[in-house]
């Protein structure tokens, strides 16, 4: 039998607000999340999964794997770090050794005792590479790493080429074409079953493929141009420009101008307006013609404000992340490299701050923390309006959220 461990490590708190209600190893990036992808090059292992123990909960709803305990084996262990993006698999036999990236660890590969001695909590909160040094072989590897949501961004395009290369080799059409519908480079164009192309759409994968999910909807005299993956349930509204980089989750709605951004899934942007170059969470909703900055006028480097220090970026193109459950109103504008919050509510004429603590509630009165209790009310209708009942271990994570950013919000108040 052969193991695989997927581990968060200390460096998902940079992630923020993407992971207040997932691991890193959740995240898309790609045709998949890291996670995804290491289960589809590892097809007949045992997987366990190391997280913070407020997560472990939704992860058994989630899935299928033993969640922050090894299985007892003096077997070996192959340990992944959630953050790599990996397009090809580490060979899980092979000596005991780890590899490392910029004092990272990437991967372990440990017999059954070394294994034993590592838990979600060394790689949370200790030095797991001191800990092994000295006991196993140290290799230097390069492997993709996901630091900061805009590193997500920067990788997403290549990686959704990488993985369509990798995973689905070739262009097929199994969906209903309407009539009218124009496809350039059909082989690098995948539609899955029961989609529906809409007539006058146009999908252009001459600079890159597209990948259309199952059951999906693409409205009329919709462009479409690769790289592009568009997922299971989603629906492409009538007259989008859905442009390079694209990258939209399950059971999305989204209208308008989109490039290079990515939907968790399960959002909304139904309406006319830009977004660039950003990351937008699950069970989000933007109101009509909300728009974001993705370019200074400087055209100078985005930075962006996480933790309360000033991170420069080196990107000339960066937009927002945007946390689950929040919602804009109509015509909201977001600046360059703004931090949305979990469950925050944007109901203003003005531009927010670039940084919105989760729970905040922004309108032309000001700053204000969105009350647990109703943001929760709100939660379960937008959830039931998707045929999904949020479970008791859901709603415990959302009260978590509020209770761990606490601190985050108490300035809002004073």
């Amino acid at each position: 039998m052969q193991y695989i461990c997927v581990f968060e490590d200390s460096h998902y708190s940079k992630l923020v607000p993407l992971v207040h209600s997932r691991t890193a190893f959740e995240l898309r990036c790609g045709l998949f999340s890291p996670l995804e992808r290491i289960v589809k090059h590892y097809p007949r292992v045992t997987i366990t999964l190391f997280c913070r123990s407020y997560l472990s909960d939704v992860l058994q709803e989630r899935y299928p794997y033993r969640i922050n305990g090894l299985h007892t084996t003096d077997d070996t262990c192959l340990f992944l770090n959630g953050r790599a993006i990996l397009s090809s698999p580490i060979p899980t036999e092979g000596p005991e050794e780890i590899g490392i990236q910029d004092n990272t660890l990437v991967y372990a590969r440990l017999g059954g005792k070394n294994a034993t001695k590592l838990s979600p909590e060394t790689f949370l909160a200790h030095d797991p590479i001191e800990l092994l040094k000295g006991k196993v072989q140290v290799v230097n590897t390069h492997v993709p790493m996901i630091n900061y949501f805009w590193d997500i961004i920067k990788h997403n395009m290549s990686q959704i080429e990488k993985d369509f290369a990798l995973f689905v080799k070739e262009g097929y059409i199994w969906g209903q074409l309407y009539e009218g519908v124009h496809l350039l480079n059909k082989d690098q164009i995948f539609i899955g079953k029961d989609s529906r192309i809409k007539p006058g759409c146009v999908f252009d994968a001459e600079e890159g493929p597209i990948y259309i999910g199952q059951h999906a909807t693409v409205a009329s005299n919709t462009t479409v141009e690769g790289p592009v993956h568009i997922g299971n349930h989603t629906v492409i509204q009538s007259h989008s420009r859905i442009r390079g980089g694209t990258n939209i989750g399950e059971v999305c709605k989204v209208g308008g101008e989109i490039v290079n951004s990515i939907f968790q899934g399960y959002s909304n942007k139904q309406h006319d307006g830009f977004l660039g170059d950003s990351y937008i969470g699950s069970w989000v909703n933007m109101g009509a013609d909300t728009v974001n900055s993705n370019l200074l006028n400087t055209y100078g480097s985005v930075n962006v404000e996480i933790g309360g220090d000033i991170i420069h970026t080196d990107h000339m193109f960066l937009g927002m992340a945007m946390g689950d459950h929040t919602k804009t109103a109509i015509n909201t504008t977001i600046t360059t490299g703004s931090i949305v919050g979990f469950a925050c509510n944007i109901i203003s004429t003005s531009y927010p701050p670039k940084y919105l603590p989760p729970f905040t509630w922004y309108s032309d009165h000001g700053l204000q923390v969105y009350t647990l209790e109703k943001a929760l009310i709100v939660a379960k209708i937008v959830m039931r309006r998707r045929d999904k009942e949020m479970t008791p271990a859901e709603e415990q994570l959302f009260r978590m959220v509020f209770r761990l950013t606490e601190e985050e919000r108490s300035s809002i108040s004073n």
